[in-house]
């Protein structure tokens, strides 16, 4: 592909197979230096949730993202969160909840907040010395991620985990987040030396074209820093591998694609809209979202185009274990998607998109996107058997 905007899966070669042998073999090993790291505090994370009842008690690689999550959010914005007042966050969180009042109402409040983000949200402080690893400054990095808006399902998490901390003493608790952040400075460091060549276009959109967001709503969205990419890269391998086989053994499975993988060749997409998305119609032969829709009547899954990540899933929740999904996104939404699937009730599955090219985000004009094929076919394989087959 010739414009390579911040990420692509595929280096030198027109295939992404490098990427999953290269993610898969590095979520290993992320996986380990947590468990190396942090062991103890998982397992006493665990044992609060459980005397608490505050969910279900989760799988210790769930956690380990967790706490890892934390780790580089807090590195990336705790200079921004902790010079954010208390009036202007919570004007941005209202902002935030209207959103979801209607076009009209969403058209507005994204061109207010997108002015009242950058104004607002993208000021730090420059000494790092006015930290203090506690739960006052995790409260106000908490904040700060609820008034950007696109960190809804982090935010239900950390919030857990900030409970979690209001019940230990100070000096655990800063001995607890320098151990996390220890991991997240490990994490940028190892992550850029082996996931770097994927997403080595980043710093340059944000140094040449990020300017061109100031004032929009997706100001903090499109200003995700390199190691965030990669975060989501590891984040969708260890959810994926934790709801494989629950994902297998579901009764419908679909897979839901972003409108970006349309075919632009300047016809009219003539996609049907139904309650849980849109359907190809089947109108553009050499269309990607076409291809995928027929494999599907292949081997037994539904397709279905959301043209936006916020409408992705219905509003009411489904019994757990009976749905399963696979969601293709761009990798900063991969993470939340997962948690926000497995809210709602479905067992979720990822794939990558390839690159970035939304028109709504990325390019002035759109590139259509696409996906490793094989890598969708196997997600539905069972030792290398289609699920269902005899």
């Amino acid at each position: 592909m010739d414009s390579i905007i911040t990420y692509s899966l595929r280096t030198s070669v027109s295939s992404s197979d490098k990427y999953y042998t290269e993610i898969s073999k590095f979520t290993e090993d992320v996986l380990y230096k947590i468990n190396e790291s942090a062991y103890s505090l998982i397992k006493d994370y665990q044992e609060y949730v459980i005397k608490s009842k505050h969910e279900a008690v989760r799988t210790t690689e769930e956690y380990g993202l967790e706490i890892l999550t934390l780790g580089v959010l807090w590195k990336t914005y705790i200079r921004n969160a902790v010079v954010l007042g208390k009036i202007p966050q919570k004007l941005l969180v209202t902002l935030v909840g209207l959103r979801t009042k209607g076009n009209v109402v969403k058209i507005t409040t994204d061109y207010i907040r997108g002015k009242l983000a950058t104004g607002i949200l993208l000021n730090k402080i420059n000494c790092k010395d006015k930290i203090i690893k506690n739960t006052k400054d995790l409260d106000k990095l908490i904040k700060w991620l609820s008034a950007a808006g696109d960190f809804k399902d982090e935010v239900k998490r950390l919030d857990n985990w900030k409970e979690y901390f209001d019940n230990k003493v100070n000096s655990e608790v800063t001995a607890n987040i320098e151990t996390i952040l220890k991991l997240a400075e490990w994490f940028e460091s190892e992550s850029r030396e082996r996931l770097g060549s994927y997403t080595k276009n980043v710093d340059n959109f944000l140094k040449n074209s990020y300017g061109s967001h100031r004032g929009k709503e997706d100001i903090i969205y499109c200003g995700r820093k390199e190691v965030e990419y990669h975060l989501n890269m590891v984040g969708a391998e260890i959810l994926n591998n934790v709801f494989r086989q629950e994902f297998l053994k579901t009764e419908e499975k679909m897979v839901l694609l972003p409108a970006c993988m349309r075919y632009d060749g300047g016809r009219v997409c003539k996609a049907i809209n139904t309650a849980k998305g849109y359907i190809c119609a089947n109108c553009t032969q050499g269309c990607g979202i076409n291809k995928l829709t027929a494999i599907g009547k292949k081997y037994n899954f539904k397709v279905y185009i959301i043209p936006h990540e916020s409408t992705a899933f219905s509003k009411e929740k489904v019994s757990y274990g009976k749905v399963g999904i696979i969601g293709v996104a761009c990798v900063l939404n991969l993470i939340s998607g997962g948690w926000k699937a497995k809210d709602i009730g479905f067992v979720p599955q990822c794939v990558l998109l390839e690159y970035s090219g939304c028109k709504k985000h990325w390019h002035k004009n759109g590139i259509t996107t696409e996906i490793n094929i094989s890598k969708l076919i196997n997600t539905f394989k069972d030792n290398n058997k289609m699920v269902g087959e005899s």
